[in-house]
């Protein structure tokens, strides 16, 4: 317990300094280049994004925190990093709504549904909760996954899943990348930019090269990133 928390304490404190490098125009990129560099603490657990999911981080973080009260302690620190996740995800719409505005009405497309690539696992996937909170903002949610669609499909009833990434990115106002799978680093992002209603991609793992893409002629906006607008 102790060992997956103190992970998922890391995976939270490096989205902490993302959200710092937002407001002071640094790349967490090259922040957790730098801190990966110290032999103490490594550069594992070291990525920013839309939090940490899966079927061990969330469920041993509450583990030990509940452990611990029963016990007559309050773990405030894993508190927070159970919040600092959960706000993560909030964090998403907000770019979205920065760059769209109203959310109701718009057509937003997530590229990847699993909690991380190489399975079809969906528990605690950061997908289930954009889905669901873009849903109540009144977007219509189109979603494609390499492997995890079929799984997905019967957690998502109100979410379209083409079976490809290109039909769900067709007239779509934004993209959003939820999981990291090597194919969506080899679409072509300029037929992405022409199919899409409005080129704009959030990067939520900070997977792809973010001029490659601005080269393409999208908006890519990643995560503890500064903000990159399309070419022309």
């Amino acid at each position: 317990l102790a060992s997956n928390a103190f992970l998922a304490t890391k995976i939270s404190f490096i989205n902490e300094i993302a959200n710092v490098c937002e407001e002071v125009g640094a790349d967490v990129t090259e922040v957790a280049r730098g801190m990966g560099l110290d032999e103490r603490i490594g550069p594992k657990f070291l990525n920013a994004g839309l939090g940490f999911g899966g079927s061990c981080f969330p469920k041993d973080t509450q583990a030990l925190k509940i452990l611990a009260g029963n016990s007559g302690y309050h773990f405030q620190l894993l508190s927070s990093v159970i919040e600092v996740n959960d706000l993560q995800k909030r964090r998403v719409l907000s770019k979205l709504s920065k760059h769209l505005g109203t959310l109701e009405g718009k057509r937003i497309a997530l590229l990847g549904l699993a909690f991380k690539p190489d399975t079809d696992d969906m528990r605690e996937a950061s997908s289930l909760v954009l889905a669901s909170r873009l849903n109540s903002e009144g977007a219509t949610v189109t979603a494609f996954d390499p492997v995890a669609a079929e799984r997905a499909a019967e957690m998502l009833p109100g979410v379209e899943i083409p079976p490809s990434a290109m039909e769900a990115l067709e007239g779509a106002d934004a993209a959003v990348l939820v999981t990291e799978w090597p194919e969506f680093a080899e679409l072509d992002w300029s037929e992405v930019a022409r199919r899409m209603a409005n080129p704009l991609l959030v990067d939520g793992r900070n997977f792809l090269d973010a001029e490659a893409v601005r080269a393409a002629g999208l908006t890519y906006d990643g995560i503890g990133r500064p903000t990159v607008g399309a070419e022309g």
